[in-house]
């Protein structure tokens, strides 16, 4: 990855953005818990949202989830975030919206032109926090100082690496004391449900016996044991786990309901509360865990 430029984006055309701490005051409020969030409340519209029902699930989600959290960060003011991956679900851009420095990473160049094009339709100071780089974010510690980030967002990537180990490592490096790390990834446990609900037998045999659901496209998958004690090894202790997509992934290629609208908010009322604790949060397709960065 090579070494970020301020001001400018490793893309063609990409928006620029202010250096770290290069930003206006922002409204303590906007910090509140979800519901209150920027994160999660108007912020959102038709070219920026996910259509397909389990993304845009995983974004509502994942974005109240965490923005519980960010009331821990409330004092320091505007947050300095790294964004690696920087997908359809990740709350990157509701950040930039609430007054953060955002920097997203990610070795898809079409991925970043997309994300570039979209901040087309948003006013100059939104644009001016978002700054994008194309590279590897397991490099992360090679090009960003020790501390040099109060949020890191790891979502959707690790079901693409062999091993977590060293993208986690690099992100928990750059994270200063008390800074938080939000890690996704595809739970293994929830193997069987997909087929099995589809009533594809043999593949839920297969997906019991191995709880390997990547299985057919190859995506690697974790469990929060396992994850929980990575990040405590790597001095970002776990503060809480979540499971994402109980009952939308069962249906992912269905059309989002109208945000706002009825249906959409009996369907987000209910993921959030399953997601939130056992026996439904174990067997959600995508795991969320939020990890906060220890003094070592």
């Amino acid at each position: 990855m090579p070494p970020p430029r301020h001001g400018s984006a490793a893309v063609p055309g990409a928006v620029g953005v202010h250096s770290p701490g290069d930003t206006g005051e922002l409204d303590h409020g906007e910090l509140s818990p979800p519901r209150r969030s920027t994160m999660t409340t108007a912020l959102h519209d038709a070219t920026t949202w996910p259509t397909d029902l389990h993304t845009s699930v995983q974004r509502e989600i994942v974005s109240r989830q965490l923005a519980e959290h960010l009331v821990r960060l409330r004092s320091r003011g505007p947050l300095t975030v790294l964004d690696v991956g920087c997908g359809p679900a990740t709350p990157a851009l509701l950040l930039a919206r609430a007054g953060h420095s955002v920097t997203a990473v990610s070795t898809d160049t079409l991925l970043l032109t997309a994300l570039h094009d979209g901040m087309a339709g948003e006013p100059d100071d939104v644009r001016a926090r978002l700054r994008l780089v194309e590279g590897d974010g397991s490099e992360a510690g090679r090009h960003f100082s020790p501390g040099s980030f109060d949020l890191a967002l790891c979502h959707g990537v690790l079901e693409g690496l062999a091993e977590p180990d060293a993208m986690l490592a690099a992100l928990a490096r750059i994270l200063n004391a008390g800074g938080l790390l939000s890690v996704t990834a595809v739970n293994g446990a929830a193997a069987a449900m997909r087929p099995g609900t589809a009533g594809e037998w043999s593949a839920t045999r297969k997906a019991l016996a191995s709880r390997d659901l990547g299985g057919a496209d190859g995506a690697r998958t974790d469990s929060p044991e396992g994850l929980s004690t990575v990040l405590a090894d790597l001095g970002a202790p776990v503060l809480a786990w979540y499971g994402v997509g109980v009952f939308s992934a069962l249906r992912p290629e269905e059309p989002a309901p109208p945000r706002g609208g009825k249906t959409w908010q009996n369907l987000v009322a209910v993921e959030e509360e399953a997601g939130r604790g056992d026996p439904y949060r174990g067997i959600a397709a995508t795991l969320h865990l939020v990890g906060e960065k220890t003094v070592r």
